[in-house]
């Protein structure tokens, strides 16, 4: 088969979220697949991190630049003498017209439920772009048992139309004493630490986690905590709030904002926390939640259904309406027992979901479709 990727979301210098998606599972599909012919279709000349031209892989690269998925993708789908078979994207935004066979890939549709964190403009492509795509698709893929549901539920697709393809983790680099010294110094961590890593927006809940970690010192003996709070990550939208309940709780020199993270630093700030700590309201999956545990960190995690799906058993899952349930989380993790089984059962799931695995299923459904 010829397969053409809308492969932008990968072709960026920081990749979170979607890009990190897109980006490896690409990569994997590069390394497994050398049947199928790839065509991927760019904005910009790929990065030299992305796989190079092969026999079966070839780079496009055209413009006009602006509203891309609706002007210059369908007017070379439709002009261009390659023939392809489907036409998947790792995002959301399948192409506004095309000749072939699109398949989309639905990661989460919190958005439905939240609109009032997105701007007006934001939310009107979110809601309808993905609404448009899902709708023209001959198949979707999406990442989790959960968003299959959700997009059956909300959209009405029959569920033999939607193919769930996990999110994964590849291998993790080796990390130092000496890496970590650096990590400690530049960001000012000077005690023991729980974790948090992700964008700043409004559904990861992090001034809940705040006000419960507030709480948590509040437990401490001593009156000189031995405990910070790391919040990884770049800021991205209605974030304000989350320092002021810093200031609020007068925790300016317990809690340390690191924004964007190398992937050496991201590794590094697991390694060595005492716990990752993921209070979202909505997730359509959680990387952060595996990448936890295939560092061999125990995860405290909200009882909402991607997490339930994910993690199973191998977290304490709280509820992420209530500070107590995360403050004795925050107390309870420190047992050395519950850490052992913890780390355990988390090494086992976090082996399940790789970037390998993933690619492959990936195109197992593009051979079954």
């Amino acid at each position: 088969m010829n397969i053409g990727i809308d492969a932008n979301e990968a072709n960026l210098k920081i990749r979170v979220g979607v890009g990190q998606y897109a980006f490896n599972v690409i990569w994997e599909l590069y390394r497994q697949d050398k049947k199928n012919t790839y065509q991927l279709y760019l904005k910009q000349p790929p990065l030299s991190d992305m796989p190079p031209q092969s026999d079966n892989w070839h780079y496009h690269v055209f413009g006009p630049q602006k509203l891309w998925t609706f002007i210059a993708l369908p007017f070379r789908l439709f002009t261009q003498p390659i023939r392809l078979d489907y036409f998947w994207s790792p995002s959301h935004y399948s192409p506004r017209f095309s000749p072939v066979p699109t398949i989309p890939t639905i990661h989460d549709l919190g958005y439905l439920e939240s609109r009032d964190q997105f701007n007006s403009k934001d939310i009107y492509q979110l809601i309808n772009w993905t609404k448009r795509s899902i709708f023209s698709a001959h198949h979707i893929i999406a990442v989790s048992e959960f968003t299959k549901k959700e997009i059956n539920r909300i959209y009405n697709i029959d569920l033999a139309k939607i193919s769930v393809v996990p999110n994964g983790v590849g291998d993790i680099p080796i990390t130092t004493d000496k890496d970590f010294s650096k990590v400690k110094t530049k960001f000012g961590i000077t005690k023991q630490y729980f974790l948090y890593l992700g964008t700043l927006k409004p559904n990861k809940n992090i001034p809940f986690l705040i006000n419960a970690f507030a709480d948590f010192l509040k437990t401490q003996k001593s009156t000189d905590s031995q405990f910070q709070l790391v919040i990884a990550g770049k800021k991205g939208w209605q974030y304000d709030t989350i320092f002021s309940h810093v200031t609020a709780n007068h925790l300016e020199r317990s809690v340390i904002f690191t924004d964007y993270i190398s992937e050496l630093e991201k590794w590094t700030l697991y390694k060595n926390a005492i716990a990752s700590v993921l209070p979202s309201t909505y997730e359509g999956f959680g990387i952060p939640a595996i990448e936890s545990q295939k560092s061999k960190v125990p995860v405290i995690a909200s009882d909402i259904p991607a997490y339930r799906e994910v993690l199973g058993d191998s977290a304490i899952i709280i509820d992420p309406s209530d500070t107590s349930s995360l403050t004795q989380a925050l107390i309870d993790i420190q047992s050395p027992v519950l850490r052992k089984k913890l780390i355990a059962l988390g090494t086992i799931k976090a082996n399940h979901y790789t970037w390998a695995n993933s690619a492959k299923m990936l195109i197992n459904t593009f051979n079954k479709v």
